[in-house]
């Protein structure tokens, strides 16, 4: 898959057509596609393991131990979703958990059960602060996320109401965001309320690691690099397989030019596709 650079069957099997030349290339597609629809092979604990064993290896360089984890949705077409949160190990974002489902939305217990492994993969040591756009408006993930001793940065819709305590009514009322000054709120184009049960001081600046951390994976499987929208009839079981084999590949490409960063003392790494083939460049 990484050296095909899609991940549609059929380009997988061109690459592979050296190594079976004796063999014909639909049988070669055949076979790629019996392993994606293998009942045999669990897609999310083989990559539940693989993470497990990289965030045990995890170290941060920051003294404060922040770990800022980006949860989202993408859509492919409208036939399936996933749902994935990923944490920034320096400009580029890594999986951590995913599932996929048909459809365009699923209830909030897939969430907390993501939000609860997130949690189990790192130990104490860690303060792990959990953000979200405004897709995720729902009172219930807040609690969740502080009853597990973690912070949460997440974008409200402006017309979204809460229920707060009135000190002067001395009972608890309904406000809307909007007419509640104790939020952060930005003069954009619309309104831009971030919730958090941390530091509101640092909120926009927690904030901001959301841009970036997930994007960059889902843009890499999407039109930069995978073409995962290619593949728009396959089954749901052929669906997660095929998105498991193309987070680890983005997860072990990122690991490996992290490695080469650091073992080379380069900075930036640059991959160029030139007559279709890779070399990489140490600036």
């Amino acid at each position: 898959m990484i050296l095909s650079e899609y991940i549609a069957f059929f380009d997988i099997a061109k690459k592979l057509k050296n190594d079976f030349s004796k063999v014909l290339h639909d049988s070669v597609i055949r076979c790629i596609k019996r392993f994606f629809n293998n009942n045999l092979f669990n897609p999310y604990d083989f990559y539940d393991d693989i993470i497990k064993h990289v965030i045990a290896n995890y170290k941060s360089k920051h003294s404060d131990k922040r770990v800022h984890i980006t949860f989202d949705h993408m859509f492919s077409h409208d036939n399936y979703t996933v749902f994935m949160m990923s944490t920034r190990v320096g400009k580029q974002g890594i999986s951590l958990w995913y599932r996929s489902f048909k459809g365009l939305g699923e209830g909030d217990a897939l969430l907390k059960d993501g939000i609860s492994h997130i949690s189990s993969l790192f130990n104490n040591s860690f303060d792990l602060i959990f953000l979200a756009d405004r897709w995720f408006n729902s009172t219930s993930l807040l609690e969740h996320i502080n009853s597990l001793g973690h912070t949460y940065c997440i974008r409200f819709r402006g017309k979204t109401s809460l229920q707060i305590f009135d000190k002067k009514e001395k009972h608890h009322i309904w406000k809307n965001l909007n007419d509640i000054t104790i939020f952060q709120k930005y003069s954009v184009a619309e309104s831009w309320i971030i919730i958090t049960n941390g530091d509101s001081k640092r909120a926009s600046k927690d904030y901001a690691y959301h841009f970036g951390s997930i994007e960059t994976i889902f843009k890499s499987q999407k039109s930069n690099a995978n073409t995962i929208e290619s593949t728009i009839k396959a089954s749901i079981k052929y669906n997660s397989c095929m998105y498991t084999l193309a987070s680890f590949a983005h997860l072990f490409l990122s690991i490996l030019g992290a490695g080469f960063s650091k073992n080379h003392k380069c900075y930036k790494i640059l991959f160029c596709i030139l007559k279709g083939k890779s070399y990489a460049f140490g600036c």
